[in-house]
């Protein structure tokens, strides 16, 4: 099963994937690529991306290795076919990342039939998304809530939709959300 966490910036995404990662044995974080410089925050991710720059990001692309990419807040992020293959056979273990929400759609549509998908979608406050942005030290708030809108718009394709101001019912959300995919 993949379990997709997607989002606005500062909504929690890492922090949920986080705690998740730390409960769950058979858990996996699922690497995809990106162009975005590492962050102080990934290595408690366990490297939750391949780093490449523009050129070889578009090199996969030419060579037909991504599944699906996005550009975001000025940086490429993709998913290679081999992830999507790694997912559909391995069943001893279920695989979460955080994924553009155009992203959810085409991944959940090319697991069809192949493996499990769960998809939620976490918002928060703008208030409040502003003031996580800022505790983490981003320098670019603005272009990063600019696009709040626009991801807002596709929440509807979600499983699930789960506004992330309590950490500790979040958790408890998801976990019944988890188990009650995996009995399906």
């Amino acid at each position: 099963m993949l379990i997709i966490i997607s989002g606005s910036a500062g909504v929690g995404k890492n922090t949920v994937i986080t705690k998740l990662l730390e409960k769950y044995n058979n858990l996996k974080l699922l690497q995809t690529c990106t162009t975005r410089p590492p962050r102080n925050t990934d290595s408690a991710m366990h490297n939750p991306y391949i780093y490449l720059t523009k050129e070889q990001f578009e090199q996969k692309i030419k060579n037909g290795e991504l599944f699906e990419f996005e550009e975001i807040h000025q940086n490429y992020y993709g998913m290679l076919n081999s992830s999507l293959d790694q997912i559909a056979k391995d069943k001893e273990n279920n695989y979460i990342k955080d994924i553009g929400v155009l992203g959810q759609k085409n991944i959940k549509c090319a697991l069809k039939n192949r493996a499990k998908v769960l998809s939620i979608f976490l918002t928060a406050p703008k208030d409040e998304l502003i003031k996580r942005l800022k505790e983490r030290g981003d320098h670019d708030i603005d272009l990063r809530i600019s696009r709040m809108e626009f991801e807002l718009s596709y929440a509807k394709n979600y499983d699930a939709i789960i506004e992330n101001t309590n950490l500790n019912k979040t958790l408890a959300q998801i976990e019944k959300l988890i188990t009650a995919k995996s009995k399906k």
